[in-house]
């Protein structure tokens, strides 16, 4: 692959050279921006080492520029001074960054890097999509609509509810929110943690996961849990009448509240950066863990599930 290395350090270009060069890529080396620039125009380069110390200017129009020079993506690693706080990661990832590495480098850090950027390269070239992220994307698309579901029913009950809805809700709640689609989450979570603090360092109180919203959507899972589990008690209750339909009716709607919020909430905060440390090893990892999930369930069961949301839709005029 060809490497370009912007560093204004003699030291730290020549270490990232060697690396480079025993690994068998090809290198160009600049030392400062105007070159830099120079030589993304003129040249194409698949990863581009880059120093947030290269120029005077902000390092995040830098990397904007950069984004911009070439049609063409390059893999950028930013490289920054040890213990800095200056730097944003999240608005770093935003304005082009794809990973970093923290000086002083090491050969073994620098291979690492290495090895992430070919892997997220490959994927790019031979157009792989992220599997699980899509996988768990559909699953929100299915939960909504069964929030629009909950929510006819939840303004349709009055003084009595039939047995046999109720019976749907418990096991769609429990089922498909829990067992299935919450399990995956549970998966989905540790590796991106395990990913993010192996890669940058990260701990679970950093910025980084406060800007995924991680502690919140953790504990947005807890409530559904606990949630789902009141549900089945209340329904439990109505069935031998000690509980009126309005109990069943309040139940219904701070839940689908709380799920579509949930819902939003992942798909704002934390799918795009856990995009940021989606490879194939991890991608076809997770989608082993989903497929044992499904199996446990019952793939059956939950076809049957997709097709009674697209039955409740049609009865209820939702479509």
């Amino acid at each position: 692959m060809k490497v370009l290395i912007g560093e204004n350090k003699r030291s730290t270009r020549t270490l990232l050279k060697n690396s480079m060069e025993v690994l068998g890529h090809e290198v160009n080396m600049v030392k400062d921006e105007h070159d830099l620039m120079g030589a993304l125009k003129d040249e194409d380069y698949e990863i581009l080492f880059l120093s947030s110390t290269l120029s005077k200017r902000d390092v995040l129009e830098t990397l904007r520029d950069v984004k911009h020079t070439k049609d063409r993506d390059s893999y950028v690693i930013l490289m920054t001074p040890e213990g800095t706080e200056e730097i944003d990661m999240i608005e770093a990832l935003e304005a082009g960054a794809d990973d970093f590495l923290s000086k002083p480098l090491n050969r073994d850090l620098i291979r690492s890097r290495m090895r992430k950027a070919r892997i997220s390269l490959g994927v790019k070239e031979r157009g792989l999509t992220v599997e699980p992220m899509e996988e768990l994307e559909e699953e929100h698309e299915l939960l909504r609509r069964l929030c629009n579901i909950l929510e006819v029913v939840h303004y349709r009950i009055k003084e009595e509810v039939p047995e046999k809805v109720i019976d749907w809700i418990e096991s769609a709640t429990m089922k498909l929110e829990q067992e299935v689609h919450h399990e995956k989450e549970k998966y989905f979570l540790i590796s991106f943690i395990e990913n993010a603090m192996e890669e940058q360092g990260e701990d679970p109180d950093s910025r980084l996961f406060s800007r995924a919203s991680l502690k919140q959507v953790e504990e947005e899972h807890e409530e559904l849990e606990k949630m789902s589990k009141e549900i089945k008690e209340i329904i439990s209750d109505y069935k031998e009448e000690k509980v009126k339909a309005g109990v069943i009716r309040e139940m219904l709607k701070d839940y689908k509240d709380l799920l579509r919020a949930h819902l939003d909430r992942e798909e704002k905060f934390l799918f795009p950066l856990a995009r940021r440390y989606m490879d194939e090893e991890t991608s076809t990892e997770l989608m082993h863990k989903f497929d044992s999930v499904n199996e446990k369930v019952g793939r059956d069961k939950i076809q049957k599930f997709k097709r009674q949301i697209s039955k409740g839709e049609e009865t209820l005029y939702l479509k």
